[in-house]
């Protein structure tokens, strides 16, 4: 893979990434990404998330909708970020049906993605991401437990009146049923009670949704097969 093609698949994970983030959506928090201003466009403006932190890296997220067409929200950006320290010259880039503008300014990195919405406007998310030396550090009753070989697809921490929560997307070759029976048992072992358990069905075939409860702490688990692997889709709230 040549490095356009390597940027291109980053770009798509980061666009899929914050795609979920806008589903999940409503995180609040007395915490805030400190970052310089993010000019908005003009456009109806909206939060999803003032703060959260996604695969370790502290971000906010707002979405827009505009009767501009992406063109004239791009530059409305290229104008915005132009004259800049010298190597900070905003970067383009297309993929897909996203057309995305992102520069970095201070110690965050802002990034815009907008598709055409209506009949001649638009419709995108703003993302600020905060670089940070800070360890990220999770409990270790929150760390989720995984089969061998799982791949973490996306790990989102995020915060509402005084609860704490992490969402994790993983994905494995093994089926859901598997899963399922490792899920139960293990977490059973580090003292989750099982709430529920039962079979539903998806248009991508059967799925299991699991419901545990340790004290005040729920986790709740929807495991579905997906082509040749299985994805588990896993939040654990501190105080639900």
């Amino acid at each position: 893979m040549n490095s356009q093609q390597h940027d291109n698949a980053r770009a798509r994970r980061r666009i899929a990434g914050l795609a979920f983030c806008a589903l999940l959506g409503g995180a609040s928090h007395a915490e805030e990404i400190n970052c310089p201003h993010f000019p908005e466009p003009k456009a109806k403006v909206e939060w999803v998330a003032p703060y959260m932190v996604y695969n370790g890296v502290p971000m906010s997220i707002k979405r827009f909708d505009s009767e501009q067409p992406p063109a004239d929200v791009l530059a409305f950006y290229r104008q915005a970020w132009k004259g800049g320290p010298a190597g900070t010259a905003p970067v383009e880039n297309t993929v897909g049906v996203w057309q995305t503008i992102a520069v970095v300014r201070g110690n965050c990195f802002f990034t815009v993605q907008v598709q055409a919405a209506g009949k001649n406007g638009s419709t995108g998310l703003l993302s600020a991401t905060q670089s940070s030396d800070k360890v990220r550090v999770i409990d270790k009753d929150k760390t989720l437990p995984m089969l061998s070989g799982s791949t973490i697809l996306n790990d989102i921490e995020h915060h509402d009146s005084g609860k704490t929560a992490r969402t994790v997307v993983l994905s494995n070759t093994f089926s859901p049923e598997t899963n399922a029976n490792f899920y139960r048992q293990t977490l059973a072992d580090q003292g989750w009670q099982p709430v529920s358990s039962y079979q539903m069905n998806t248009r991508k075939g059967p799925g299991i949704t699991i419901v545990m409860k340790r004290g005040l702490a729920e986790a709740s688990l929807v495991i579905t097969r997906s082509g040749q692997n299985t994805n588990v889709l896993a939040n654990l709230v501190d105080k639900p």
